[in-house]
């Protein structure tokens, strides 16, 4: 936030609302998903752990997801962010898709 603390709900609340919401729109310009362009603005913030599973609604646990990825998550899908801020998503099955390569 402006006076340089870290956004971090934990397990207080549920969804990212307020400055919690927007911080996590800057991170992305798109959809977090390999190859998909949807704006940050049409996406939901999501929690990568599932907040079902123990997810923190904290800055290092969103991730922009449009509305047809983040159903995808709920059959499988897994989404990470490593160290670096690259994103990682695997199928099912345990690949991980490559935008370059792979239809999402």
């Amino acid at each position: 936030g402006a006076a340089g603390r870290i956004i971090d709900l934990g397990r207080s609340q549920r969804l990212f609302t307020g400055a919690a919401a927007v911080a996590a729109h800057l991170r992305s310009r798109t959809c977090i998903w390999p190859g998909c362009t949807v704006a940050a603005r049409w996406c939901q913030v999501d929690h990568v752990l599932s907040w079902h599973d123990g997810g923190r609604t904290d800055q290092d646990n969103a991730g922009l997801l449009c509305g047809r990825h983040n159903r995808l998550k709920e059959h499988g899908y897994l989404v990470r962010c490593d160290g670096d801020g690259t994103w990682h998503t695997h199928r099912p099955d345990g690949t991980e898709i490559d935008a370059a390569r792979d239809v999402a």
